[in-house]
């Protein structure tokens, strides 16, 4: 029996290679997630409804960085009969229940989700092309840490962004 071929990682416009989109959760993650939706909605007293479900979880599954019109987009894609409107309350919900949280402005301003969780990260974002980077350094924690006890400040939370240009050259893009 022989293997499936890999799947060729998809380049950027400038030949650098796509940020890794996250591994879609499995099935034990996803029911935590609607159990937590659930739970969340009958603490406030609001229905849970199979429509409002299917809009998580195509989220859910999708992981990455999506801006709202592109929830939208995919949502309508896979289940036509739900509109723009429902889509938009569902991702304020997901966001209160802590599934679903607001990570960044991308360069075009457009307010950037992701999934919510304990693992912290910082973004990149290419104003070249808009693809979002994350990354974690240990370095810029212990700086901002030092710079907070110095300034007497005790921090409640904070989001790294970085924007800025490209400098993937020609010469750096990996051979075919």
């Amino acid at each position: 029996m022989s293997k499936p071929l890999a799947k060729r990682p998809r380049n950027l416009p400038c030949g650098r290679p796509a940020p890794a989109e996250h591994d879609a959760p499995k099935a034990a993650k996803l029911e935590e997630w609607q159990g937590r939706l659930r739970a969340y909605l009958s603490g406030k007293g609001l229905k849970y409804s199979e429509q409002r479900w299917k809009i998580a979880e195509l989220i859910l599954s999708t992981g990455g960085h999506l801006d709202a019109q592109g929830l939208v987009e995919r949502v309508k894609k896979a289940h036509p009969g739900i509109g723009a409107a429902t889509v938009y309350r569902s991702i304020k919900v997901l966001c209160d229940a802590r599934i679903l949280k607001e990570s960044l402005s991308d360069s075009q301003r457009r307010v950037i989700y992701e999934l919510f969780d304990d693992e912290h990260h910082d973004h990149i974002v290419c104003t070249d092309c808009g693809a979002i980077f994350e990354f974690h350094s240990e370095k810029i924690e212990a700086a901002q840490n030092a710079i907070l006890e110095e300034q007497q400040f005790t921090q409640t939370k904070h989001r790294h962004v970085i924007y800025a240009k490209c400098a993937y050259k020609a010469e750096k893009r990996p051979s075919k």
